[in-house]
């Protein structure tokens, strides 16, 4: 231990001892939560901003060659930085994804490495910003709940008020990136599987809106514009309808991301794992160039009405029908944003499936409105059966998006507040119960656990009891 260290360590002591006398512990945590909150902002913020820049540089140079093809290259770079920090730098001890979150508030007394505080930043900065196919949710998540930990072991604070400090900085995170503080704290409980009582509450409330109000301090552009119109009953069978494809697509993205993620982790952590990974990544985005980076960009032209995106430097865009062109753009979308998210991180690169199961959803969505209401304007043309199935796009790219989310994160709840902040009120808010319970439930009939959950459960961290019905009738946590 270093002359610095003692003295450090002495006086947190110090403080330590004035706190207790003088302040009250229950006070004391709000205050704490209140400075979890706003690291976890400026830290969601400053990847934000970054990564939108550097994609918008990428956007204009398509523009200027009117070509892909040398953006196509940037991921092989950008998962390639990664994969030598991780590796070299960080000696594989920066555990991704946000498994590791609940794994370490189980086994590990809520303890989480420092490198977690800014080790996701870096690697996932170069991974998105140079066009790898994930998102950022996840590393920010990790950011902000490993600030939380480190702050509660630093102040000497028991197992219980580490553990909420966790969950303050992984709610914080998701409420600085979508300036939505109810999903913010509905994702700690939903997904990382908390224990909720009012005293857990409240730090949890104080520390997503110290971040919402920070998020919009420094960036007070909205994520999405929408347009959004109120629902009509008549359009009720056509929300069942989506909901049952996103259970589907659903079901998809989770196969193909735990099969092609157990290849990967079979794989020695080598150049030629990174290459494997890298160079197929380039060409599938070289063919869809909307698979580059997050996507988010994708969504909001869609929400716009602008269907020119979908062929935007692509080399179908010179196909002589538009439509099918935009629905084979779309389908190419759905189908291939899990694999492009898996060759990212397999690669070497960070980021998580998040913001895929969003482009996913908001891309079949899309799709779905555009082939109802190309079919219903079709009918013009047969003699005494026409229809005016005339669905607004934008309320199914919104709906869509929330049924894939809440499909592979097991986590409806999480998906419905999300979207229905995102948009600015409850507008929607019947649709979008109606496709994430289909789509949630069609997802549990066929894939038993989440993302998240699958390796704690299998390693028994976590044990869940079912019923004949395959229904969950417990869940404990060891």
């Amino acid at each position: 231990m270093t002359y610095y260290q003692k003295h450090l360590g002495r006086l947190l002591i110090r403080l330590d001892h004035v706190r207790t006398k003088y302040v009250r512990h229950r006070n004391f945590i709000i205050f704490v939560s209140f400075i979890i909150g706003a690291l976890s902002a400026l830290a969601a913020v400053f990847l934000k901003l970054l990564v939108g820049f550097v994609e918008h540089q990428a956007n204009r140079l398509n523009d200027v060659m009117n070509s892909n093809w040398l953006t196509a290259i940037f991921p092989l770079i950008g998962v390639g930085i990664s994969f030598l920090l991780l590796k070299r730098v960080f000696q594989g001890k920066l555990t991704r994804g946000v498994g590791f979150i609940l794994k370490s508030v189980l086994t590990e007394k809520s303890r989480i490495g420092i490198q977690h505080t800014f080790g996701h930043i870096l690697t996932s900065a170069v991974t998105v910003a140079m066009g790898g196919s994930v998102g950022l949710e996840a590393p920010i998540v990790a950011t902000g709940s490993a600030i939380g930990s480190n702050t509660g072991r630093d102040l000497r604070l028991s197992y219980r008020d580490i553990t909420l400090l966790v969950a303050c900085g992984a709610a914080s995170g998701i409420a600085a990136i979508f300036n939505c503080p109810i999903a913010g704290i509905i994702f700690a409980l939903e997904v990382l599987l908390l224990d909720f009582n009012i005293p857990f509450f409240i730090p949890l409330l104080i520390s997503t809106a110290t971040a919402t109000v920070i998020s919009q301090v420094l960036y007070p552009e909205k994520f999405f514009a929408f347009n959004i119109v109120a629902w009509e009953m008549s359009s009720i069978p056509f929300y069942i309808l989506l909901g049952i494809l996103c259970g589907l697509l659903s079901v998809y993205t989770t196969n193909v991301v735990e099969r092609l993620e157990t290849r990967f982790d079979n794989m020695p952590n080598t150049y030629k794992t990174w290459l494997k990974g890298a160079v197929p990544l380039c060409l599938l985005i070289f063919i869809v160039p909307n698979l580059y980076g997050e996507g988010y960009g994708l969504i909001t032209s869609l929400l716009n009405g602008n269907t020119d995106v979908l062929t935007s430097h692509s080399i179908f865009r010179k196909l002589g029908n538009v439509h099918i062109a935009i629905i084979g753009m779309c389908l190419l979308v759905i189908l291939l944003k899990p694999l492009s998210a898996v060759l990212t991180i397999g690669a070497g690169g960070n980021g998580g499936i998040f913001a895929p199961s969003l482009i996913i959803g908001g891309t079949a969505g899309f799709a779905f409105s555009y082939l109802v209401n190309l079919a219903s304007d079709m009918t013009r043309y047969i003699p005494n059966f026409q229809t005016d199935f005339n669905i607004k796009s934008p309320n199914f790219i919104v709906t869509g998006m929330a049924g894939v989310l809440a499909g592979v994160m097991h986590a409806p709840l999480t998906a419905i507040f999300l979207l229905a902040e995102i948009t600015g009120g409850y507008t929607l808010f019947i649709p979008l119960m109606i496709v994430c319970a289909i789509s949630y439930f069609m997802t549990r009939k066929y894939v038993k656990h989440s993302l998240y959950h699958k390796a704690l459960i299998e390693s028994k961290l976590i044990r869940r009891n079912y019923t004949t019905d395959d229904e969950v009738s417990e869940d404990e946590v060891l």
